[in-house]
């Protein structure tokens, strides 16, 4: 659901409200857009951000708010399968003011069967914010109960999240499944067992606590410890639990530890290399740049002496990647690697 506040007539506010819709190259569907307001006259106007979605009908195009309008939307059989939108406006009628506006998403699938069997994005979405990308993957499979290609399971992978992922990251995804024996691939992508199978097989629990540490990340919130000293208290509690798995990590093998490290604390892409550790100086290699970076953080090298890790060449930790502990915490290296900017607040 989206809502956007704009304007306001007088001592009343107009607020516009729009859902997500899908629909496949050639076909059609109708929308609802809801337009809360005390009693104002308005106009409402659809525009497509793409010349291959098309508005077929706005009905009624103007009336007194609140009001339900329908809007018919088309995209044309060449469209390619991705998220667009139509931009919703809603204008005074008398003085024709805009009042409020808000982008209607228009999802474009591979077929009819998926454009039918998607459902309600909103309540996809709460499954991926409960349960975690996997399960949620899954679950929008096993609705579906039909092979689906590559670049529909990765327009699925980014409707749960809200952006654009790299193949790597999906292609990532899928191979966990795959070896987990919850997909079957051939020319297509399928469940290979039943939802309630599947759900044994996940580790949900760890699903859920890596996805609140990832959405704690990206919207930047923090935490504080109590009842402990040192350089740990009072971090950002996505950073505690990078710390908390590093010490696991290092009771096991600690060039992998660091390579946990490497991809969080100093947020280097997964093809990256981090490449020396001196002072508070931390240099790394970035593959898909081609470019040498670096920067300064006495707090972190406080945080990482303390942690049990030694400054030095650090180039090591490629041969002993992390990725399975990534994955499983942070669901892609992207994610992982976010926790890095919290380091600014820390410097």
């Amino acid at each position: 659901m989206r809502v956007q506040r704009v304007g306001r007539v007088g001592e009343r506010s107009v607020v516009v409200v729009t859902r997500p819709v899908s629909l496949y190259p050639g076909g059609s569907t109708e929308s609802i857009v809801y337009v809360n307001g005390s009693g104002v006259r308005v106009s409402v106007s659809a525009t497509p951000s793409d010349s291959c979605i098309e508005v077929m009908n706005v009905d009624p195009v103007s009336g007194r708010a609140p009001l339900h309008v329908r809007v018919r939307i088309a995209a044309s059989p060449s469209t390619r399968p991705g998220i667009y939108g139509v931009d919703i406006a809603v204008l005074d009628a008398r003085e024709g003011r805009a009042l409020a506006s808000s982008r209607l998403p228009v999802i474009v699938v591979g077929s009819p069967i998926l454009a039918e069997k998607l459902g309600d994005v909103d309540r996809f979405r709460r499954v991926y914010r409960e349960k975690g990308i996997q399960y949620a993957i899954v679950h929008a499979l096993n609705r579906l109960d039909v092979g689906v290609k590559f670049s529909d399971i990765k327009l699925l992978y980014e409707l749960a999240i809200g952006r654009k992922v790299s193949n790597g990251t999906v292609g990532d995804l899928l191979k966990r499944l795959v070896k987990k024996g919850i997909l079957n691939v051939g020319d297509l992508y399928y469940l290979a067992v039943d939802l309630e199978v599947a759900r044994t097989v996940m580790d949900l629990k760890r699903a859920r606590n890596g996805l609140r540490g990832a959405l704690k990340t990206m919207g930047g919130k923090s935490g504080r410890m109590s009842g402990k000293h040192g350089e740990c208290c009072g971090l950002p509690s996505p950073i505690k639990r990078v710390l908390k798995m590093a010490r696991e990590l290092l009771e096991k093998d600690y060039r992998m530890a660091v390579d946990f490290v490497a991809h969080t604390l100093i947020g280097v892409r997964k093809t990256g290399t981090w490449i020396l550790w001196f002072k508070d100086y931390f240099v790394y290699h970035e593959n898909k740049t081609g470019l040498i970076h670096y920067f300064r953080s006495q707090k972190l090298s406080s945080i990482l002496k303390e942690l049990g890790l030694k400054p030095g060449v650090m180039t090591e930790h490629e041969h002993y990647p992390s990725e399975k502990y990534i994955l499983e915490h942070y669901g892609s290296y992207t994610n992982a690697r976010r926790i890095h900017y919290l380091l600014k607040e820390l410097r």
